[in-house]
């Protein structure tokens, strides 16, 4: 029996943006590329439906930049992220070529960031977190693999990244992806940034509770100098996968032991006090997505001009 299908989509691209792209680079809603329609969801030009509700969801954020502005042409303004020389072409080739390469793994992403999507535009805020964690758990272990073995110049700090998988479960969840996180940002200027999560309730009270509810679980190390207190929390780049199993843990698990955990009554509403998290952790794993997207297209190229020469 063929399994349900949970969503749909269809391209949200102005149409003389969209007549001008490859074909690769377009949205048919058949058998499309997982990588092709994550990076377009992700980008704020696809739209989805879930179809046992009914509901669609015309997607606009762009969470490749952190103010989640649109870009103004997509074809042009997507491809030179990755470089001033890259092109569409450029990226219509590597995604038709590699449409086929870890599709299980892309098509389990591609769902969850449409979970979260659907929940982000119902408001369900507390929901939608719960599939940002999701994404974290699943990218944690593929990640690393998929960057490392598409390198020899990788092997060396792969093999200390596979230390890091054998201890506490917590050990391996934190250590393991952080570490590949740093390793991949080593001498990019991104590293030395923060992720700003910035808390704007209408009661300055409730804000204040949120921002020290949110302040007092997350590890002094990974707060980034530029926070405000009451209304900006910056948290170090590398670190953001550890706020997120923080946040995870000390609402969610709601812990006993020494540390402090979100209690209801602090946060005032769940709901709102997600709503200032989710966008921008959900920025910083489109970024890690990037990042490794970016290492794939670069592989793939030399492996194209080498087999030219």
């Amino acid at each position: 029996m063929a399994s349900y299908l949970t969503f749909s989509y269809s391209d949200n691209l102005p149409k003389s943006i969209k007549k001008n792209l490859p074909q690769a680079l377009t949205v048919s809603g058949e058998n499309d590329p997982e990588l092709l329609l994550i990076i377009r969801i992700l980008s704020g030009n696809l739209e989805l439906t879930h179809n046992y509700s009914n509901k669609s969801v015309k997607h606009r954020k762009n969470y490749f930049y952190s103010d989640l502005t649109s870009f103004q042409n997509w074809k042009i303004d997507f491809p030179k992220l990755f470089s001033e020389e890259t092109n569409s072409d450029d990226l219509a080739e590597f995604i038709f070529n590699t449409k086929f390469t870890n599709r299980s793994f892309y098509k389990i992403i591609l769902a969850e960031i449409s979970h979260f999507i659907l929940h982000e535009r119902k408001s369900a805020h507390t929901s939608a977190f719960i599939f940002i964690y999701r994404i974290l758990e699943k990218i944690s272990y593929a990640f690393p693999m998929i960057y490392a073995s598409k390198s020899s110049d990788f092997l060396k700090s792969f093999n200390e990244l596979k230390e890091l998988m054998t201890g506490s479960d917590e050990k391996k969840e934190l250590g393991f992806f952080k570490k590949f996180v740093e390793t991949i940002h080593q001498g990019d200027p991104i590293a030395d940034t923060s992720i700003d999560i910035s808390i704007e309730a209408e009661n300055s009270n409730v804000q204040k509770q949120m921002f020290k509810a949110m302040k007092d679980v997350t590890n002094v190390s990974a707060i980034h100098e530029d926070t405000t207190e009451h209304g900006l929390l910056c948290i170090k780049y590398c670190e953001m996968g550890s706020f997120i199993i923080n946040i995870r843990n000390r609402f969610f698990h709601n812990l006993n032991g020494g540390s402090k955990n979100i209690e209801s009554n602090r946060i005032v509403d769940s709901d709102e006090f997600f709503r200032f998290i989710n966008p921008m952790a959900m920025h910083w794993l489109s970024m890690i997505l990037f990042k490794v997207t970016h290492y794939s297209l670069s592989n793939f190229q030399n492996h194209r001009r080498n087999s030219r020469a």
